[in-house]
This record gives structure tokens, sequence and C-alpha cells, in this order.
């Protein structure tokens, strides 16, 4: 059971770091600035949901490790709107 690999395709929406160390390390794989929040983090996932759906609309998008304050009105806002879930909290 489950789903197939092959049918999956990992994203990693990169928002920044608030952690100095990482800000200040030059190997640092990251966007070396500060984290995107407030109105301006949820406009940006807002974006991504539109764009993944206008192009694969029959998609499930599973949002992973996103933080209970960013997640809990992301799965409100999209629930009859988009299929998703986020299984950290669900």
């Amino acid at each position: 059971g489950g789903i197939a690999p092959h049918r999956v395709m990992p994203v990693t929406i990169d928002v920044g770091t608030n952690n100095e160390s990482l800000l200040a390390d030059e190997d640092y794989l990251g966007i070396p600035q500060k984290r995107v929040e407030g109105q301006e983090y949820f406009d940006l996932v807002d974006e991504f949901m539109a764009a993944v759906f206008e192009r694969w609309p029959d998609v499930v998008v599973q949002f992973e490790d996103f933080e209970s304050s960013k997640a809990m009105p992301l799965l409100e806002k999209y629930r009859h709107r988009y299929r998703c879930f986020n299984d950290d909290i669900q």
C-alpha cells in the first residue's frame, strides 16, 4: 500500500532562517536571509499553492514540518479549496 515513490515530487520552500550562525556560515545551503514572516509568508504559500494546482489540478499536497502557528491557519484556509494535509497535525 501507500503512495508509489515515482509518483511524488518533494518540494522545499526556503523562507530563510533566523539562526545567526547559519546566516554567517558560507557553506549554508539555504537562502542566507532572515526568515520571511507574517503576511509575506502566507502570500508566498498562497502563490505556491495556486501555481501547483494550476499545473497539476489533481495533486495532493502534504505539508511537512510546518510549525503549528502556520500549519493550522493554512490547513483551515485551504481545506475547501485544495487537497492538502499535514500528517503531523491531522
